[in-house]
């Protein structure tokens, strides 16, 4: 009996023993192979050769805060990444260089935008990828540098696109918000015939809204800015009316349609902010487009699709 357990004892050990061997040999080697993929070269561009782990930086240099991304999205962002790496090609090429400054000034950025993040500065300060990011943000900013919009341009995209600068109708809101329907009932009541001012000093003696120091002057909104069902009672008011006792998960309010805005063109002053921003950010991507055809045609370079995780047919 005594021998029958001990045998017994030593196949539960030797089976434990493979069982954990087996397992430990299985990470090593899924740990093994995923090196190896990482390893895998992806992109060459003249006699620099870029793997899979170098993009999977690239990725995350964009996306710090590690956000799982879409197979589109990666095939977008590897597109990006080929006409960076040959972009960073051509400035180290014309022997471009990158500022202490202008690294320090990016990783104060960062960090003010990521506060929360331990270490983050130490680890970019250390990032051959970032410096790479920062050269190549330099070599487009030097192709740009120029680039102007005319006000001839601004005034011929406004007059071709004026439909685009249509306001829609708009209304100026005010209300009073409380806890019971009971109050609201009386309030209405009151204030039936009253007018704005006495409106107003109802809205701060009695509202729970943020806005009752302002009388209860909510803003100007457009279709499509407020709830739907409060919207559908707003817009449906006169001037100087106020609506029936609403209610939300705030409370009962009381609005008042204080001026209705029809629809209107915008003047060329007031849409030329806009159009100019419209017309710099083309001329920009533009100038990019060319630059980079032109690298593509210029240097040497091959894409290892057979390597890359996701399907990408490049443009």
């Amino acid at each position: 009996m005594k021998k029958a357990v001990l045998v017994l004892l030593f196949l539960v050990l030797l089976a434990a023993a493979l069982y954990f061997g087996y397992n430990y040999f299985k990470d090593r080697q899924k740990t093994e192979e995923t090196d190896s993929q990482a390893a895998r070269p992806v992109l060459r561009v003249e006699e620099q050769t870029y793997t899979l782990a170098d993009f999977e930086n690239y990725v995350r240099i964009l996306n710090p805060e590690q956000q799982e991304l879409p197979v589109e999205a990666l095939a977008q962002l590897f597109e990006q990444f080929v006409e960076d790496k040959l972009i960073l090609y051509s400035a180290r090429k014309q022997g471009l260089e990158l500022a202490g400054e202008e690294k320090e000034a990016f990783l104060r950025r960062m960090i003010r935008d990521y506060p929360a993040e331990e270490g983050l500065a130490d680890k970019l300060a250390t990032d051959r990828g970032l410096e790479e990011s920062l050269l190549v943000e330099k070599y487009k900013h030097q192709k740009i540098r120029e680039t102007v919009v005319t006000d001839e341009e601004v005034k011929k995209y406004y007059e071709d696109n004026k439909k685009d600068f249509l306001a829609p109708e708009r209304v100026k809101v005010s209300q009073i918000l409380v806890n019971s329907s009971e109050q609201a009932i009386k309030l209405r009541e009151k204030l039936q015939r009253a007018g704005e001012e006495e409106f107003r000093q109802a809205a701060r003696e009695y509202s729970q809204a943020p806005d009752a120091y302002k009388g209860g002057q909510m803003g100007v909104f457009k279709p499509g800015e407020l709830p739907e069902d409060m919207e559908k009672v707003i817009f449906s008011l006169e001037e100087g009316r106020l609506s029936t006792v609403f209610q939300s998960a705030y409370g009962y309010h009381i609005f008042r349609l204080d001026k209705k805005y029809s629809p209107s063109l915008l003047s060329l002053e007031e849409a030329a902010p806009r159009i100019r921003n419209l017309l710099l950010e083309k001329k920009v991507k533009d100038i990019v487009a060319r630059e980079v055809e032109e690298l593509k045609a210029t240097y040497h370079w091959e894409v290892y699709q057979e390597n890359l995780p996701f399907k990408y047919e490049g443009n």
